[in-house]
């Protein structure tokens, strides 16, 4: 069972975790048809408007009742939290022009644009920027909440709570819906990132630079005058990185076993409602092994996903 499941988040070359239809990127997961849904793409207009709303409104300190301090938006990027504010705009609005250009070939309208879509890296940067925004909201949350806020210090305000509640509250509806998957092995994207934000605080603080209130450290928690102490905060910061990866890896596993047992027996009895008998009796029992194949390992959902979606055209290759 540990084999099967070990297999199935590190699949062999022939099945590469770097390669997923294109179609999945601009479908979502629930949807029973095989056409872009208006709605999907109003949804993910209307995400990628609202994360430009909120940096802007972060950027810009619309919204917040703290006391404007000195070299304030000087110092806005030095925070993990905008960082990962900044893969959350740029993920939705690589989403929304990736929809976009879904009901465009779908349509069959504008036909130069089918050639640019199949030969686009979009779709790969994509996967790599909503992987990160997606982790790093969670963690952003999390850490800030149980570690980081201080009442006596910190106020809780409009820009507040959408840097720190609303992320993770969009990024967890994105996760639930996106037909895209989310893969375990893809870690080293995330934990990457956490690595760099390292070793940024350790050419920060050693170049004299301070935080918005001219402390010496970002974060009391990352402080170098403690280098040990800050160690140990850095190897367990990428090891919870890859903790929450893998938490996020399960939800989309969690996802695609929810839509295997509703949507699948469905769309199996239309077919079956449509077919002559001896059809349906293809179609049952066919039905029967792709159920049983299901439970055997993840990849086996995944290529029951892949098969009632659009035939794909092409793949997005990540290296």
């Amino acid at each position: 069972m540990v084999t099967k499941i070990w297999r199935s988040c590190f699949p062999e070359p022939s099945n590469s975790p770097n390669r997923v239809e294109r179609h999945h990127f601009y479908l979502c997961q629930w949807q029973s048809n095989t056409q872009v849904g208006i709605c999907y793409l109003m949804y993910r207009l209307i995400v990628a408007i609202m994360f430009l709303a909120v940096l802007a409104c972060s950027l810009l300190d619309i919204g917040r009742s703290e006391p404007m301090l000195e070299h304030h938006y000087a110092k806005w990027w030095i925070y993990l939290t905008h960082w990962a504010l900044i893969a959350c705009a740029v993920q939705a609005w690589l989403a929304a022009i990736i929809v976009t250009k879904g009901l465009m070939i779908d349509r069959n309208e504008f036909e130069w644009n089918i050639h640019v879509a199949r030969g686009s890296h979009l779709n790969a940067i994509y996967w790599v920027v909503y992987t990160i925004a997606t982790v790093y909201s969670f963690i952003v949350t999390l850490v800030y909440w149980t570690f980081v806020y201080d009442p006596e210090i910190h106020r809780i305000d409009a820009v507040n709570l959408m840097v720190h509640v609303l992320n993770s509250v969009v990024m967890m509806i994105d996760l639930t819906i996106v037909g895209h998957p989310i893969r375990l092995n893809h870690a080293y994207w995330t934990t990457g990132i956490g690595v760099v934000y390292a070793v940024f605080s350790v050419i920060y603080y050693l170049a004299g630079g301070t935080d918005r209130r001219d402390e010496p450290s970002i974060y009391k928690m990352l402080d170098w005058q403690k280098p040990g102490k800050s160690i140990v905060v850095c190897a367990l910061g990428v090891f919870f990185v890859f903790v929450v990866h893998f938490l996020c890896y399960c939800m989309y596993c969690l996802r695609v076993w929810l839509y295997t047992r509703i949507c699948l027996p469905q769309s199996l009895a239309l077919s079956d409602s449509e077919s002559g008998r001896s059809s349906r009796r293809h179609g049952a029992s066919e039905s029967r092994e792709k159920i049983t194949s299901i439970t055997r390992s993840l990849s086996a959902m995944e290529e029951t996903q892949r098969e009632h979606f659009l035939n794909p055209s092409t793949v997005v290759d990540l290296k």
